[in-house]
C-alpha cells in the first residue's frame, strides 16, 4: 500500500511489515523504550512522554523531507520499533537513515536485517533515492555490524564528534547507493 499524496505506507515483510504511524501508536509501550537505558543507550532521547510521542508523530508525518514508519511484528501486529529517512533530499536523491528496534525481546532474532532491507529497497525503487546514509557512534558495534551486513560501507569517520556519556566518541558515516543494493 503506497498513498505519498497522504503519506500513508505499508511495506511487508517475511516477519515484519512498517507502517506509517499514527498518534495511537504513541503506547505506554513505545514510551518504555525510550525511558530504558540499555534501549537509548546511543540515541540522543533519554526519556519521552506519551504526549510528547504523540507531537513527535505529528511533526514527523507533517514534514515532506521524512518518511517515519513503525515497525510491527506480523505474527501478532506487535509495535517494535521504528525506522526514519530524514531528511530525504529528492533534489540530490538522498536521505539519512535511523532505526530503533525498542522492544528488547526482538533484539538479535534479524529483524533489524529485513526491516533494512525492505526501507532501502522501498527507498530505491519507490522514492528513486539514489543513495542513503547513516550516522553511528563507534561505540554501537552491533549497529555497524548490521549496516555493514546490509550493505553499508563506511564513507568518513568524524573524529570525537559525538558526546555521549560525558565523554567523546568517533562518528562513523556510512552509505548506501542505489547501484550497489541492486
Amino acid at each position: 500500500m503506497i498513498n505519498l499524496k497522504k503519506k500513508i505506507v505499508k511495506i511487508e515483510g517475511d516477519k515484519i511489515f512498517l507502517k506509517t504511524l499514527s498518534e495511537k501508536d504513541a503506547t505506554k509501550e513505545y514510551c518504555s523504550w525510550l525511558n530504558d537505558p540499555e534501549v537509548n543507550k546511543y540515541l540522543e532521547t533519554k526519556s519521552a512522554t506519551i504526549a510528547e510521542l504523540k507531537k513527535y508523530i505529528r511533526e514527523k508525518n507533517n514534514n515532506p523531507n521524512c518518511l517515519f514508519l513503525g515497525i510491527f511484528f506480523k505474527k501478532n501486529n506487535k509495535h517494535i520499533g521504528n525506522i526514519k529517512l530524514e531528511p530525504m533530499d529528492f533534489k540530490n536523491l538522498k536521505a539519512t537513515l535511523g532505526i530503533l528496534i525498542g522492544n528488547k525481546n526482538y533484539w538479535g532474532k534479524g529483524i533489524g536485517n529485513e526491516v533494512m532491507k525492505l526501507l532501502i529497497k522501498y527507498a530505491f525503487s519507490k522514492l528513486n533515492l539514489k543513495e542513503i546514509n547513516l550516522g553511528v557512534i563507534s561505540e554501537n558495534k552491533r549497529a555497524i555490524s548490521l549496516f555493514k551486513k546490509v550493505g553499508f560501507k563506511i564513507n568518513h569517520i568524524e573524529k570525537k564528534s559525538i558526546q555521549h556519556d560525558e565523554k567523546l566518541f568517533d562518528k562513523i558515516v556510512m552509505v548506501i547507493k542505489n547501484e550497489e543494493f541492486f
